[in-house]
C-alpha cells in the first residue's frame, strides 16, 4: 500500500465524517455520531445521516 493512497483515504474519511457530522448537528443529534458514520462508512454514512429522523425539539 502506498502512502499517497493511505493519506487520500484518510482525507476522504475526514471529509465525509465532517459532512455527516454537520447533517447530524442540524437534526439535533450529537456530531460525534455523524462523524463516525461518515468516517467509517463514507458516502453511505452521509446518506444514513441524511435520512436519519430528526429529534422532536429541533425547529425546522
Amino acid at each position: 500500500m502506498s502512502s499517497s493512497y493511505f493519506f487520500f483515504s484518510l482525507a476522504v474519511g475526514v471529509a465525509t465524517g465532517a459532512w455527516a457530522a454537520y447533517i447530524m448537528e442540524r437534526k439535533g443529534h450529537p456530531r460525534s455520531w455523524g462523524f463516525l458514520l461518515g468516517f467509517l462508512l463514507g458516502l453511505i454514512g452521509v446518506i444514513i445521516a441524511y435520512v436519519w429522523k430528526p429529534k422532536n425539539n429541533v425547529p425546522r
